[in-house]
């Protein structure tokens, strides 16, 4: 039976990086089990409370995609603070992933889990997200890396 959760697809929430500041991460899909889908935004932000009323998201401007464990969320340690005007589930699609180099990993929409593997070139792999399923901390610090000091 699904758990009651603090968050759903389509809210915005902050990231906090290991060094000083947040980012920011949108809900694509959760499973309500403990493996939810998201999106993350750059530019790193310092405060909370200085963050706009309204947001706007390109999906491709996204510097991650991951399935990420959600206890950052359920421990409100990465706290829900918006929600994506007009939320709507077919622009924040659930895309291919990349397992081991040259392995196409493709999720089902409503269920995360594995529908269908397939071998693919390399080079069309790279262009993919990376496969995996990524615990909160290991999320908050692939991030600070990815933004720099």
């Amino acid at each position: 039976m699904a758990r009651k959760l603090p968050y759903s697809p389509g809210d915005i929430f902050a990231v906090p990086l290991r060094d000083h500041g947040y980012v920011l991460g949108v809900v694509a899909r959760s499973d309500g089990e403990g493996i939810a889908l998201g999106y993350f935004f750059g530019p790193r932000v310092e405060l909370l409370e200085a963050l706009p009323q309204t947001r706007a998201f390109e999906v491709k401007s996204a510097i991650k995609i991951c399935r990420f464990g959600d206890l950052g969320l359920i421990r409100e340690k990465w706290p829900v603070v918006g929600r994506v005007e007009s939320w709507d589930p077919a622009q924040w699609t659930v895309p291919e992933f990349c397992r081991s180099g040259e392995i196409r990993v493709v999720y089902d929409d409503d269920s995360l889990a594995v529908s269908r593997e397939e071998r693919i070139d390399s080079r069309e792999c790279q262009l993919l997200p990376q496969d995996g399923l990524e615990g909160a901390g290991f999320v908050e610090i692939k991030l600070t890396r990815l933004l720099g000091a």
